[in-house]
């Protein structure tokens, strides 16, 4: 068990088996953030029970820097931010408040899932730095983003802010099409992973917000053809993005300059087509891939496992109904994928969880804090749409090997 734990009554303490921030490598992985004031033990933002976005992100930046000030830094410098808005109506002023709260933005990338309840209008994640070499970069022409950058870079990590199928004046292509608006995302990777030299080859990991679900085989088609085995890992959750006429929206992470290790299922189906696939390790314990998709990478100092759900070696649905068994067939497989890579469930840094039903949390809980020794992992979750009938839950993770010998745990108590 580690020895670097900092406890602090400043910060909210968590609503569930999850550490605050973990401080790690140069990096700060901050879980799932909401607009609560603990020492007023308060929703912020609640005006005769509507709530306002504005002080909701003030106060997540207020328990964002509360952590700076118990790992003892003069500034959190923020790479990468991943927004999740229960609704879009005051959408207009998020960069507004980005802005205020950020010295520099950071990649961004935001989509609309349910959140804890209905006073909460905004849950911000994010990686974070305390180093100062971290370069900001856009894209030619492209001016989709406003004021936020589309690639942040720091050292061998490349983060994108989320890109959709827009024109590069942000105007939403081909309505309706979800192949033209998914080759034109994807176009925009391959233009932002250019303007640092690398590839899509240096994709180590997409979380995809898809829309609709019956768009799901479509999309797969375009993706499959962009990557190539061994694909990325990755994640598709159903939800909604900030123009309705977008489809698809690809968040996205690279590295670059490391040595990868590719874990996989030993399956063969309909995208992992060759038995005998060079550089990736093959594990006869993980299901069957029913997207182009790889189970895990590992580079030299970071790890990456694909959004897991809750199948058998034949495909099939497990526990229908049973949260409890399906969070534990995610865990043994995500645990086989980490064992595989020579890594195991104390290098998580990061789970990022998606549930059908938030009636559901408490039992998940249970189940999911008996893969760890404490501290646990930094952790977000929210409610979304899974790609197939019956499925619970999604859980994806990042691990950074070492962790818990190496890391500090920031926790709210």
């Amino acid at each position: 068990m580690t020895s670097n734990i900092l406890r602090s009554k400043e910060i909210p303490i968590g609503l569930g088996p999850y550490s605050n921030a973990i401080h790690i490598n140069d990096f700060v992985f901050v879980s799932g953030t909401l607009g609560f004031n603990r020492n007023k033990k308060e929703v912020v933002g609640n005006n005769a029970g509507k709530p306002s976005l504005k002080p909701q992100v003030d106060q997540i930046f207020n328990n964002i820097n509360g952590i700076s000030k118990v790992l003892k830094v003069d500034n959190i410098d923020m790479l990468k931010i991943n927004s999740y808005l229960s609704s879009w109506d005051q959408f207009a002023h998020l960069e507004e408040v980005l802005t205020k709260n950020c010295e520099q933005l950071p990649a961004i990338s935001m989509s609309g899932q349910g959140l804890l309840n209905n006073s909460f209008l905004i849950e911000i994640d994010c990686i974070g730095t305390t180093k100062n070499n971290v370069k900001r970069i856009n894209i030619p022409d492209l001016s989709g983003f406003g004021n936020m950058p589309a690639i942040v870079q720091i050292d061998d990590y490349v983060f994108l802010s989320g890109f959709a199928g827009i024109d590069k004046n942000g105007k939403v292509i081909k309505k309706g099409d979800i192949q033209a608006q998914t080759r034109q995302a994807l176009e925009w990777v391959r233009i932002g992973l250019e303007q640092v030299g690398a590839t899509p080859r240096d994709v180590i990991k997409n979380h995809t917000t898809i829309v609709d679900w019956r768009d799901f085989d479509k999309y797969n088609e375009i993706y499959a053809e962009f990557y190539g085995q061994p694909y990325p890992t990755r994640a598709s959750i159903q939800g909604t993005l900030s123009d309705p006429d977008r489809l698809i929206e690809f968040d996205v992470m690279a590295i670059v300059n490391q040595e990868r290790k590719y874990v996989d299922t030993a399956i063969t189906g309909q995208y992992q087509t060759k038995a005998d696939r060079p550089n990736v390790t093959l594990d006869d314990r993980l299901t069957p891939g029913v997207a182009p998709h790889c189970a895990g990478i590992r580079t030299d100092e970071f790890i990456s496992i694909s959004g897991m759900v809750a199948t058998d070696l034949e495909g099939k649905l497990v526990g229908p109904g049973d949260i409890k068994a399906q969070t534990k067939a995610i865990m043994d497989g995500i645990s086989n994928a980490l064992e595989t890579l020579g890594s195991s469930a104390d290098d998580i840094v990061k789970s990022i969880v998606t549930l059908v039903d938030w009636r559901h949390y408490e039992e998940f809980n249970s189940v999911y804090e008996s893969y760890f020794t404490p501290p646990y992992p930094t952790r977000t979750t929210f409610q979304g749409g899974l790609a197939q009938y019956g499925l619970l839950i999604e859980i994806e993770v990042f691990a950074v090997p070492n962790a818990k010998e190496n890391g500090t745990y920031v926790i709210g108590e």
